[in-house]
């Protein structure tokens, strides 16, 4: 079986190392890329292709969620998993 070709994408460069080390350490999951913007998100993605994009919700561009629709328009054979620390159930609906 060939691996989840995953991209992370956090505005915390520090976030994106963690989890690049952490999900490295699995062979089912390939990380291909990284990127810090809304913008760099969907330019990575149409780059890439990968599986899955793993999504901050907060960029310095623009927000997740809008991020998630241009996504799942442009790239429809890829999943997007949102990712937040927010506890705060209104910044997620």
């Amino acid at each position: 079986m060939k691996p989840v070709r995953l991209l992370i994408v956090d505005d915390h460069e520090v976030v994106r190392v963690g989890l690049r080390t952490l999900l490295g350490k699995f062979q089912s999951i390939e990380v291909v890329g990284e990127a810090g913007t809304a913008a760099a998100a969907i330019a990575e993605t149409k780059r890439l292709s990968p599986d899955v994009v793993l999504l901050g919700i907060r960029h310095p561009d623009g927000n997740g969620f809008d991020a998630c629709r241009q996504l799942q328009e442009m790239a429809t054979d890829t999943r997007v998993l949102i990712l937040t620390s927010f506890a705060d159930d209104d910044v997620v609906s």
